[in-house]
């Protein structure tokens, strides 16, 4: 059987839940015909390389990632840094002739995203955005229904992606508040996630405005030193899709009471679907074609993943945050495994990119940008 052997460079938060999901793919995915190695972990702070090493079993922990593309026994890299290093990392990952997973966003600029995806395009090889919010049950219920034509012609949609995060003036200003580490605030962290799943289930964007908010102008540093936020807290896009739906995407890091709300919202000539990540064992449709079954119906998702032959844990059983990544890394190691592209792609992150990089350029100017 063949041994893939992963390299993941980040041994943050995400460096965990990719570590998590490498480890428990044979769970969810029975007769798997490839076996993942955890072989190297890196992080700039070697400490925390060497906790994961110890605590999940890497063969070695490094402060280089040039050490993991060294290796013959890492077909893998897995790119889960901040946003500023990733154009780095991906391409001499792909140039080193490793297959990549790469961690949203896709880069800053859009010279890295024509870079990253020339790289990928010259090497052949497998590489994938780690947008999770596709591989859900529920976005796979939602894209099913789509693809099938369902709502029939799309009128209008809403996608809401709420955090609290930031609410407290007193949370210092991390990478992410940083500009120039993180290339934008919360359009770049969450709202590509939003782009993405609007841009699955819906198509290309035809033309965006935006307008954005930063609620404390100062914030202090790990060190407690006020230090000043150019990254915005929250934004409210508005939107025209090619194929004449209008909608609004809005996403923020300072809705008081939230968690991890997604909510989405499509209305066509034949139906309607609904959906909250706060209730995500369930899809909402309503049927405008049948006068008898009027109402919005609730379809079952839970974790019944139509790409997972495992009984594990069960379909009865209700759905979880870290299924979505878990179902994304698993695309991508099976794409690896048949030589196949995998989707998304780094072409769908760099479109993505671009995008977000256009609406900075109109941000809170009241004009559009068109595709």
């Amino acid at each position: 059987m063949k041994v893939y052997g992963v390299g993941i460079i980040g041994a943050g938060f995400m460096g965990r839940t990719h570590t998590y999901n490498y480890l428990n793919m044979p769970f969810f995915y029975d007769g798997l015909p490839f076996r993942i190695k955890l072989v190297g972990i890196c992080n700039r702070t070697l400490s925390k390389a060497e906790a994961l090493r110890d605590a999940f079993g890497y063969e070695f922990a490094t402060s280089d990632y040039r050490d993991l593309l060294e290796r013959d026994d890492i077909h893998v890299t897995d790119v889960c840094t901040p946003n500023n290093v990733h154009r780095e990392q991906i391409v001499e990952s792909l140039n080193a002739g490793k297959h990549v997973y790469a961690d949203k966003p896709l880069c800053i600029t859009d010279e890295e995203a024509d870079e990253i995806v020339r790289a990928h395009e010259k090497s052949g090889l497998t590489a994938q955005m780690a947008f999770h919010n596709r591989f859900y049950p529920w976005s796979k219920k939602i894209k099913s229904l789509m693809d099938g034509n369902f709502c029939g012609k799309v009128i209008s949609f809403r996608a809401t992606y709420y955090h609290s995060s930031n609410i407290k003036t007193k949370k210092f200003r991390g990478w992410k508040q940083d500009r120039e580490l993180a290339g934008g605030g919360t359009l770049v962290d969450m709202g590509s996630h939003a782009l993405d799943l609007i841009y699955c289930f819906l198509g290309g964007y035809e033309q965006l405005s935006m307008n954005s908010l930063i609620l404390w102008p100062e914030r202090p540093d790990e060190q407690g030193n006020m230090v000043h936020v150019e990254s915005e807290d929250h934004i409210l896009l508005n939107v025209k899709m090619r194929n004449g739906a209008l909608g609004t995407i809005e996403v923020s890091k300072i809705i008081a009471g939230s968690n991890d709300d997604l909510c989405l919202e499509i209305y066509g000539t034949d139906g309607a679907i609904r959906f909250s990540s706060m209730d995500q064992n369930y899809v909402y449709a309503y049927d405008n074609r049948n006068p008898e079954t009027q109402g919005f119906r609730a379809l079952e998702t839970m974790n019944k993943d139509p790409d997972s032959k495992s009984n594990f844990p069960g379909p009865r059983f209700d759905i979880g945050w870290l299924r979505g990544h878990l179902g994304s890394q698993y695309n991508f190691m099976k794409c690896v495994h048949e030589g196949a592209p995998a989707s998304p792609s780094l072409a769908d992150g760099a479109y993505i990119q671009k995008i977000m990089n256009r609406l900075y350029g109109v941000d809170n100017r009241g004009e559009w940008i068109r595709l």
